[in-house]
């Protein structure tokens, strides 16, 4: 018996297939999903999802928040962006990470300086999942 793993963005399905486990980036925390997991809907925020698929290969996806279900087995994962490690341009994503900083340097509005910590915080963990690869 396996999970069965949806990844869903506004744009396209991102992943889907049968896997032994799914770990998340919770609102307080990362949490791993196995099988026969209590039904469970969370929050999810910025950082990676790990899937281990049912022949036990890794897989990494950048995200940046949204949520999952977990229910008979089922893991259903919406979220805002799912970039697959291999994917990533990491040269992209340090460019936007420096230009934000830069950005920052110049803000005093708190929610233009929210802003580009969260657009740093982004750029951040798509080279950390880009790494994991």
């Amino acid at each position: 018996m396996l999970l069965q793993v949806d990844i869903v963005t506004p744009q396209h399905l991102a992943y889907q297939a049968e896997a032994q486990s799914v770990t998340l980036p919770g609102a307080v925390g990362p949490f791993q999903v196995l099988i026969n997991h209590a039904p469970i809907i969370s929050a999810l925020e910025i950082g990676a999802i790990k899937i281990i698929d049912a022949d036990g290969h890794e897989h990494h996806f950048a995200t940046n928040g949204g949520f999952a279900e977990v229910k008979k087995n089922v893991v259903s994962i919406v979220v805002e962006t799912a970039e697959e490690a291999s994917l990533i341009d990491v040269a992209r994503a340090e460019r936007s990470m420096e230009k934000a900083q830069q950005r920052l340097e110049h803000l005093t509005n708190l929610a233009e300086r929210a802003a580009e910590k969260q657009a740093i915080a982004r750029a951040a963990n798509r080279i950390k999942v880009a790494a994991m690869e």
